[in-house]
């Protein structure tokens, strides 16, 4: 029999599913508990009954998990940064292993995967090395921060003034309070999207492992308030000298997206550089503003390893790198492979992508600009891979490409993936030519339910 909608339950959280909230049974039905941690005895609040599962709020804990430990953060609970802050960090790993594990038998239709054991993140806090943050007009006053998690009925929650973050750097803070006082004494008003009114739309910070910071400001287009980036660029040079780049860029569409369309003034570089261990060498990226790189340097590292373990290069093979991005894991492979061909749709990351291999001296990568929305095989003169190597958006590999890969067949595909479940379904789609032979969660999101996996599908 169905749980009632606002009823009250009392149940044990078993487990973590994939987002965050707690798994407890109730009469042999799957409830789903926010707030609930595994190892808790709740009393909950039903908000959501269907007949095959329900999902609740906790209201009381009533035997709190031993897995549970105070937040170092005092705004866990109501900043939507941090999902798990007050689950120890091994129970966190654990719970991110099973649910790949579950989401590949689950959706994927995998019996056993063979799952390698987790890889942790080198550093549970401080490890962020990119953050963005909002800004937002409320009450007649400035904010600048996270967003909280949203109130019910609320699509995203409200910007909270942060007074400390333990995922970015110490400095990073300092910046964000500059740049605050700084906009509020501007009096000029933070972006509005429902009324496409305001200019202050979004602070992004960088900071890489050899120490070079840059610093991304995006606002609307109103050339009458262009001096105010200029004079806040030059104020936070002043302040900080480790800012190697400051860009202000605009944003016209309404979406709260902290991507700039336009760069119209710049103070210093036009890059920085990011460094990953490989051996005893560096492997060198540049990153202009807008160019996506794993956000935790040194869990990329252990990421970009285990793509390389399970790739288990000779020195010959030719890689198809699809959806490469600014190219960030095929020029990690390029030293082990005969060559690396990389597609991607994003103009601007493929330009990145050349200017890291020739930072590296590389002369056996080349990158493209293609969407794969019709798959691969129409390409020009694409050579038959030994290894595809794929890093798909959230929402997983597009169906032509799929298609493509069972006809390409190559002997071996690295699928690298930052949700479960997507990953899970692409598995099962190739699993008619494809078996999962290995499957490695490398956690780069310490107190998030993010998590990324690196699977390895050889041909039957």
């Amino acid at each position: 029999m169905p749980l009632e909608k606002d009823s009250t339950i009392q149940c044990e959280i078993e487990s973590l599913a994939y987002g965050g909230r707690g798994v407890a049974r109730v009469d042999g039905m799957a409830v789903f508990v926010a707030g609930g941690l595994p190892g808790d005895v709740v009393r909950a609040r039903v908000v959501k009954a269907k007949k095959r599962f329900a999902e609740a709020v906790t209201e009381e804990v009533v035997t709190p998990s031993p897995k549970r430990v105070e937040p170092a953060c005092p705004h866990f609970g109501v900043c939507g940064g941090c999902a798990v802050q007050d689950l120890e960090y091994a129970e966190q790993l654990a719970q991110k292993n099973g649910q790949v594990e579950n989401a590949l038998r689950r959706i994927g239709g995998v019996e056993t995967p063979v799952m390698d054991a987790p890889v942790a993140s080198p550093a549970i806090y401080r490890y962020r090395n990119k953050m963005e943050f909002a800004f937002e007009g409320r009450d007649g006053e400035l904010f600048l921060g996270l967003r909280a998690n949203p109130e019910p009925g609320e699509r995203i929650g409200q910007v909270l003034d942060l007074t400390e973050c333990h995922l970015c750097a110490v400095r990073d803070m300092e910046m964000v309070h500059f740049v605050r006082d700084f906009c509020r004494e501007s009096n000029v008003a933070a972006y509005h999207p429902p009324t496409d009114t305001g200019f202050w739309r979004h602070l992004v910070l960088r900071h890489t492992s050899i120490g070079q910071v840059q610093v991304h400001l995006i606002t609307t287009a109103d050339e009458r308030k262009y001096n105010l980036p200029e004079e806040l660029g030059e104020a936070l040079i002043d302040r900080f000298p480790e800012i190697m780049s400051f860009v202000h860029s605009l944003r016209t569409k309404r979406s709260t997206v902290a991507y700039g369309e336009q760069a119209i003034f710049r103070l210093g570089h036009k890059f920085v550089e990011e460094r990953l261990p490989k051996g005893e060498s560096m492997v060198r990226y540049h990153l202009a503003p807008n160019t996506f790189f794993q956000t935790n340097t040194g869990g990329a590292a252990e990421l970009f390893a285990t793509v390389a373990e399970y790739a288990a290069l000779t020195g010959h093979e030719t890689v198809l790198d699809l959806y490469c991005g600014a190219g960030a894991i095929g020029i990690y492979l390029a030293d082990q492979a005969g060559q690396v061909i990389g597609y991607e749709i994003n103009e601007e990351a493929i330009g990145k992508a050349w200017a890291s291999a020739k930072l590296n001296r590389i002369n056996n990568c080349e990158f493209h600009a293609l969407s794969l929305e019709s798959g691969i095989e129409g390409v020009d003169d694409l050579p038959t891979p030994d290894v595809v190597v794929i890093d798909p958006p959230r929402s997983g590999i597009q169906e032509k490409t799929a298609e493509s890969l069972l006809r390409l067949a190559p002997p071996r595909i690295v699928a690298v993936s930052c949700d479960p479940t997507t990953l899970a379904r692409d598995v099962k789609r190739l699993s008619g030519k494809y078996a999962l032979e290995r499957v490695r969660a490398v956690d780069m999101f310490p107190h998030t339910h993010h998590v990324e996996t690196v699977a390895l599908l050889v041909k039957k």
